[in-house]
C-alpha cells in the first residue's frame, strides 16, 4: 500500500512487476504518507497476546485486517471482531485464549 498526497494506492505483484489493484482512494485520517509493505505481514498469534497499533487496511475479499504494530505489520482475521475496526484508528487487539477483544487507544502513535 502506498500513501501519498492524501490518497492510498494498493499494489500487488503479478509475477512480472507491481500493478495497481482496485481504485485509488482518499486515505483515512490517521494514516501518514509512506510505503506500507503489507505483503510482509505476520499472522497474529492468538494465545494471550496484545497488539497495539494503527489499523491500516481491511481486505474485505480475503476478510483480513492489517495493523501496524511498531515497525511490523500484523494480520488478523476479520470474522472474530464483534464490531469492524476503523481504519486509521489506534487500537489494542488482545487475544485471550483465542478470544479477540478490541479496545480504542487514547493516544496516537
Amino acid at each position: 500500500m502506498i500513501v501519498m498526497n492524501g490518497f492510498r494506492i494498493l499494489q500487488s505483484h503479478n509475477g512480472q512487476g507491481w500493478e495497481t489493484v482496485g481504485t485509488i482512494k482518499k486515505v483515512e485520517k490517521g494514516i501518514v504518507a509512506g510505503v506500507y509493505n503489507l505483503f510482509l505481514s505476520k499472522v497474529a498469534e492468538a494465545n494471550n497476546t496484545v497488539y497495539e497499533g494503527i489499523i491500516l487496511y481491511i481486505d474485505k475479499e480475503k476478510e483480513i485486517v492489517f495493523q501496524k504494530v511498531d515497525k511490523e505489520f500484523i494480520t488478523h482475521k476479520l470474522k472474530p471482531f464483534k464490531t469492524k475496526p476503523t481504519i486509521g484508528k489506534n487500537v489494542s487487539i488482545r487475544y485471550d485464549n483465542n478470544q479477540l477483544n478490541l479496545t480504542l487507544e487514547n493516544h496516537c502513535l
